[in-house]
């Protein structure tokens, strides 16, 4: 019997998408439990299914799993999204905390409450094109140019959890953070077309961000 699994995170992509893209990636049934930002504190308390007060959680046959990044981790191993083997396991994770290094960037400037609107869309614009944030997508190009060219995947022939990270974290900025790097921008649309989410991703209805 399969596990029944329920996913609680806010009704925003966030932290939880990518555990989202990975059940709908391999068609994998799951109870998408999206709670709005004035209902949590009424189910915050519940340490049975958010131990650590906070989300994304996964429930897992009714037992509660913490952390994002574990719970994408895990996800992909089950389903067979994590690599064939170590070394490509080794690229996956090398793009995903490459991802992350330039989310928690811009994330320092979503959270500054010093900037009004039009200072923190400047400060985004700045951060889509400063050098650090180029060599990161840089070498994310460079992982991707070592399988196929650069015309197919992060690794193998068909998408892993690196391919729906980089996906995810593209589609949370503006767009023209991909403007230099072609072979990106070509992912990212076979992603975004691929038969096993393009279902999803045309009724998908929940912003990137509060």
């Amino acid at each position: 019997m399969s596990p029944k699994y329920v996913l609680n995170y806010f009704n925003i992509q966030g932290k939880g998408e990518v555990a989202r893209l990975l059940f709908h990636c391999k068609g994998v049934e799951f109870t998408d439990n999206q709670i709005s930002f004035q209902d949590w504190p009424s189910h915050k308390s519940d340490h049975s299914r958010f131990p650590l007060g906070q989300m994304p959680t996964l429930e897992i046959d009714g037992h509660a799993v913490c952390q994002s990044a574990a719970i994408n981790s895990y996800l992909a191993e089950t389903f067979g999204l994590n690599g064939a083997n170590a070394s490509e396991r080794l690229v996956i994770n090398q793009v995903c905390e490459t991802l992350n290094d330039f989310w928690m960037d811009y994330l320092e400037v979503w959270k500054n409450k010093t900037l009004d609107s039009d200072q923190k869309t400047a400060a985004f614009a700045e951060l889509l094109v400063k050098d650090t944030t180029k060599l990161k997508f840089s070498f994310l190009e460079s992982l991707l140019k070592r399988n196929h060219d650069g015309h197919g995947y992060f690794v193998g022939d068909s998408i892993t959890l690196g391919d729906l990270v980089f996906f995810h974290t593209a589609g949370m900025v503006d767009k023209s953070l991909l403007n230099d790097f072609p072979l990106l921008t070509e992912l990212n649309n076979r992603v975004r077309h691929s038969a096993e989410l393009k279902s999803y991703l045309d009724s998908r209805s929940h912003p990137p961000m509060p």
